[in-house]
């Protein structure tokens, strides 16, 4: 299996975020781009022609002298946006964007994005939120380079950067760090050299490995602790749609409330004989209490409606795939993790075989299990590897699937679970190689 990094959109928070009509708007505009290690994306005074939704990789918003001399404002990773000038109204950007970390991407176009944002949707605020995040960085960077000593800086710098990316290591030189921070590169040098020799790091030419993360956390100045609050507070304030507290009917009241709305309104005529007044009385008594009826029956239905659409933003927004096949194992219904996972469109369903994302060799195996899923009426489990698509190379997968009442249709969950499988090889392959050099230092 190729060890490549998968990319997903949702692996950008504020995309991930996003309640699923506006993701699924959006999905198909977002396009994966790589950049190498240096690669400049905007210089200053550059017009802004995309946005980007960093997902693998770390851009640094660098401000530079005349005289040559450069500072990082900023750095952007997976919790953010690259292009904020767009988000504020601006359409050219005052200082460069270049890549510190390669990786991966999404951007979307200038004119999308400005078209979303004028919904007043969930990325608007997004948005703004990241904004004022990514303002609170910059502001305590101002800070930490005034006041604090160039270890600590150092220690925030590495801590901001290990945020943004899986693991504890960092492919960076002295001389990057040392132009991100506005220092020389000797003292870059030396505060490396402190924090290996404290035991929190480990330090070779254009590696960096954190050894001890809350040794460095304690290390480190205040101004860490403030931007990764503000950054988490973003994100747990997301939009939740919670459905209406309100009184259900009541029988034993409604005449009551009836009668109470109509000695609000304009009253009877008294000149009307009392058997003709009396049944205007009933007639109105009920009218209102069809209107009563009616306001309920409404509430209902909007609760219902806002329930309905918490589930389906639960299932679409798993971080795994669902699937329904009928007994040909053609997909009936798929959310969109699984579509992002085959690579198909979740308005083509009903076009497309499970068995079609499936390399020949587990072709077999999954034929197998969806016969047996469907005959036995209780979950059943498998491996298979999904062919290579546009966005992602081969993927092993695991299904756990279970058949309906009927037995007609199947439904099933689907993992990946790639990055499992090579890091059990990887430590297969360290286990035997650990073997196979004991064995050789006994025959020794």
């Amino acid at each position: 299996m190729p060890d490549t990094l998968i990319h997903n959109p949702r692996q950008n928070r504020i995309l991930a975020a996003l309640p699923v009509t506006e993701y699924a708007r959006l999905v198909d505009d977002l396009e994966l781009v790589t950049f190498p290690l240096g690669e400049v994306l905007y210089e200053s005074g550059d017009s802004l022609d995309f946005v980007y939704f960093p997902t693998t990789c770390i851009v640094s918003l660098i401000f530079a002298t005349e005289n040559g001399s450069s500072t990082e404002l900023a750095m952007t990773g997976n919790d953010g946006l690259v292009g904020i000038p767009l988000v504020l109204g601006g359409e050219t950007t005052t200082h460069t964007v270049a890549v510190q970390c390669e990786g991966g991407a999404y951007r979307l176009r200038a004119e999308v994005l400005r078209w979303e944002l004028d919904q007043g949707g969930s990325l608007l605020r997004l948005s703004l939120g990241y904004a004022q995040a990514l303002m609170t960085q910059m502001a305590q960077s101002v800070v930490c380079n005034r006041h604090h000593a160039v270890d600590q800086q150092l220690c925030r710098w590495l801590l901001l950067c290990l945020d943004l990316l899986p693991g504890d290591q960092l492919n960076v030189t002295q001389e990057l760090i040392a132009r991100m921070l506005g220092v020389r590169r000797e003292a870059v040098t030396e505060a490396a050299g402190k924090l290996q020799a404290a035991g929190l790091i480990q330090y070779r030419r254009g590696h960096i490995t954190v050894t001890d993360r809350p040794g460095l956390e304690a290390r480190a100045c205040e101004c860490y602790g403030v931007v990764k609050s503000e950054y988490d507070r973003l994100f747990h304030l997301l939009p939740t749609n919670q459905s209406k507290h309100r009184m259900r009917p009541n029988p034993a009241n409604l005449r009551k409330r009836a009668e109470a709305r109509l000695r609000q309104a304009q009253p009877v005529m008294a000149t009307a004989p009392w058997d003709t007044e009396r049944l205007l009385h009933e007639l109105q008594v009920h009218q209102i209490e069809l209107e009563l009826h009616n306001e309920e029956l409404r509430e209902a239905y909007e609760e219902a409606d806002s329930l309905r659409k918490q589930c389906a933003d639960i299932y679409d927004f798993a971080p795994v795939g669902y699937f329904t096949l009928d007994a040909l194992g053609v997909i009936l219904n798929v959310n969109l993790a699984g579509a992002i996972l085959l690579g198909i469109k979740r308005s083509q369903h009903g076009r497309h075989r499970f068995a079609a994302s499936i390399t020949p060799e587990f072709l077999p195996v999954f034929n197998r299990f969806l016969a047996e899923a469907l005959d036995a009426k209780c979950k059943k489990k498998c491996e298979v590897v999904l062919t290579a698509t546009g966005q992602r190379p081969e993927a092993i997968v695991r299904i756990e699937a279970v058949a309906d009442e009927s037995g007609r249709e199947c439904r099933m969950v689907v993992s990946d679970i790639t990055a499992e499988k090579l890091a059990e090889k990887a430590l297969q392959a360290r286990e035997e190689s650990r073997r196979a050099l004991l064995e050789d230092a006994s025959r020794a």
